[in-house]
């Protein structure tokens, strides 16, 4: 199905639109986010041209680096987007963000810039937040727990 902008519908000038997502329209694996996504399109539209802020938000389920528990994540992401109508004599355009669409297109999909932007907020540390005292806010462990545990392996290893 995927997420599509009529350009046809749309009238010159600033347009905002509130779309509700899930893993399977986006093609993530099931079990990835929770529930749906919120999507915020702020649109500006001219005679050749359609300009598209995404702003996106969400839960995503993660895995404990240190306790491998899957815990919730909250994140907000945002990107813009530039739809530029194509011409015979125009030059190729090397930008990640500007995209060029032909005069006879109806309409333009962002499914996979959004499919993306939703991968991109998973962190490379994936750790629960921590509370004021310093335990994990998902399974309540202090840093202590785990400073035991690396220092027992580190020990263990050097026996060898």
């Amino acid at each position: 199905m995927g997420i599509k902008i009529n350009i046809g519908s749309l009238n010159d000038g600033s347009q905002t639109l509130d779309i509700t997502s899930d893993a399977k329209e986006l093609g993530l694996q099931e079990g990835f986010i929770k529930d749906s996504l919120d999507i915020k399109l702020d649109l500006f539209k001219t005679t050749h041209q359609l300009d598209i802020k995404v702003n996106v938000t969400g839960i995503i389920f993660l895995e404990c680096d240190r306790c491998l528990e899957k815990f919730e994540k909250a994140f907000t992401t945002s990107f813009e987007l530039v739809f530029v109508q194509q011409s015979l004599r125009e030059e190729a355009i090397n930008e990640d963000y500007i995209r060029t669409y032909s005069p006879h297109m109806k309409s333009v999909d962002i499914t996979t810039d959004i499919k993306e932007a939703v991968i991109l907020t998973v962190p490379m540390k994936k750790l629960p937040d921590e509370k004021p005292d310093g335990s994990c806010s998902w399974c309540g462990r202090e840093k202590d727990f785990w400073k035991d545990i690396l220092i027992e392996k580190s020990d263990d290893d050097d026996d060898d």
